[in-house]
């Protein structure tokens, strides 16, 4: 398991929603603004579900009610939007991630929980001490091979791929400490919406990060 101080945590957003998620920061899908123009890359029958889904440590509260990060990179959720399964289909040039330290978001400025699994599902965990950290399965974090039929035996694989870090109703700006990008095409497209907002966030080419 890492150390705590070099976790991130990460939010794929469309290319599309950048300059507005820069402007006005990241809100939950209850608490946001309406805008008709923001484009949307989830399922929408799991972001549905979402909006019943109780958050056990804040049970007064539903998934919706938070922004959601991934501690994953190259998930199975940007596969889906990747080969268009599930979800409309989108080139990866189009998906950035927004990049935060852990640490930054897991503090007493906001009410925050994280989960062992996507939070979607009905066995998923969730934790509001980072004491349980290790409740999380790094093995699936990590590992690039979420197959079912895994090299592992792991059938669960998916949902554990997907643990998330949830942060209640909003996230400002400036919490962004990087945006991790797909080319040099793209990065070149994110300087200029970065430069004409007057930020420093770093910008990076992390072709790791996608398929």
């Amino acid at each position: 398991m890492p150390k705590l101080n070099k976790i991130w945590v990460f939010r794929m957003i469309a290319l599309d929603n950048l300059e507005s998620d820069l402007t006005n920061g990241l809100f939950s899908k209850l608490n946001a603004p309406n805008n008709a123009g923001r484009k949307d890359i989830g399922n929408k029958e799991i972001i549905t579900e979402r909006d019943n889904r109780i958050v056990s440590c804040f049970p007064e509260t539903v998934v919706n009610n938070y922004v959601p990060f991934y501690f994953s990179i190259k998930t199975p959720m940007l596969y889906n939007i990747y080969t268009g399964h599930g979800v409309p289909r989108l080139n990866q040039s189009n998906i950035v991630y927004l990049c935060i330290p852990l640490l930054d978001l897991a503090n007493p400025n906001f009410q925050w929980c994280f989960t062992d699994g996507n939070a979607a599902k009905l066995i998923t965990s969730y934790f509001n001490n980072l004491n349980d950290i290790d409740k999380i399965d790094w093995r699936s974090i990590t590992s690039g091979d979420f197959k079912h039929d895994n090299a592992d035996g792991d059938e669960d694989r998916i949902r554990k791929k997907h643990s998330e870090f949830l942060i209640k109703d909003f996230v400002p700006s400036n919490n962004i400490k990087g945006i991790a990008v797909y080319n040099n095409t793209t990065k070149a497209i994110v300087k200029e919406i970065v430069d004409n907002l007057g930020l420093e966030t770093s910008i990076t080419v992390k072709r790791n990060f996608y398929f």
